[in-house]
């Protein structure tokens, strides 16, 4: 089980800051044009190449 743990710590810690993005970034939309601005951001999270 331990070591379940600790390979699976690196995609925690991922999944962490990426929701700390998505709501930091979420605080701040307020219009479409910059929805669409913050969407293209996070769009580059979404790739797995990220972990």
């Amino acid at each position: 089980m331990t070591e379940f743990e600790a390979s699976a710590e690196p995609l925690q810690d991922w999944l962490n800051g990426t929701e700390s993005r998505v709501q930091e970034s979420s605080a701040r939309l307020h219009d479409l044009p910059t929805k669409k601005q913050e969407l293209s951001k996070l769009q580059v999270f979404h790739s797995p190449k990220s972990f």
